[in-house]
């Protein structure tokens, strides 16, 4: 690689911490081959990690290329910029990925996907050469068990219970699922997006 390194500050909101080291690693990875370059150019960009606190303290310069990993409090103002004013929009299958100049955003939608959504989120990733685990297969082996069975008035409070255990259940699944979105939308940015924006 000729030339100086490009520079990217990632900007880690509260909870975000492992995705955005996964992009920090994902950029430090030298994995292009002979005639494919995978990402950017291997050793063309020096990332830095930063939390909110350090953001919010630190002045930077226009020219600087920022990666918005989750919404970080202290960031809401560029984030409303961002996708007011975004080149690149992705929002599909509750991933949301922004460019906009020299500053770029990965958000999830996080909870709450019906399970032909989650399905559809699935498939798109299969797409994408990534494969997550179906975490809604066992609620929707549950359902098809229930199906046209009556309860009985006595087995009312016992069918609550078994509620409040799916809620917790599913509860636990939609973190999950926020999970399977920040990496996949993770590495699709790498993938798809991050050498033409470092590159501009």
């Amino acid at each position: 690689m000729f030339g100086a390194k490009e520079s990217v500050v990632i900007v880690e909101a509260k909870g975000c911490g492992k995705y955005c080291k996964q992009l920090y690693t994902l950029i430090g990875t030298n994995n292009d081959r002979k005639d494919d370059v995978i990402g950017p150019i291997d050793g063309s960009v020096e990332a830095s990690i930063f939390n909110e606190k350090q953001f919010a303290s630190t002045l930077l310069s226009s020219d600087q290329k920022i990666i918005f990993v989750g919404r970080p409090k202290s960031a809401k103002d560029y984030l409303d910029a961002i996708e007011t004013e975004a080149t690149v929009r992705l929002v599909e299958h509750g991933i949301k990925i922004h460019v906009s100049g020299k500053q770029a955003s990965i958000d999830v939608a996080g909870n709450g996907l019906s399970s032909e959504d989650y399905h559809a989120f699935l498939d798109y990733t299969k797409e994408h050469g990534q494969e997550f685990e179906d975490l809604m297969k066992d609620l929707r082996q549950e359902k098809g068990e229930q199906e046209g069975k009556v309860i009985a008035p006595l087995a009312f409070i016992g069918k609550a219970v078994g509620n409040a255990g799916t809620s917790i259940s599913t509860a636990l699944k939609d973190g999950g699922i926020r999970d399977q979105q920040f990496r996949f939308a993770i590495k699709l940015f790498y993938l798809k997006y991050l050498r033409t924006f470092v590159e501009a």
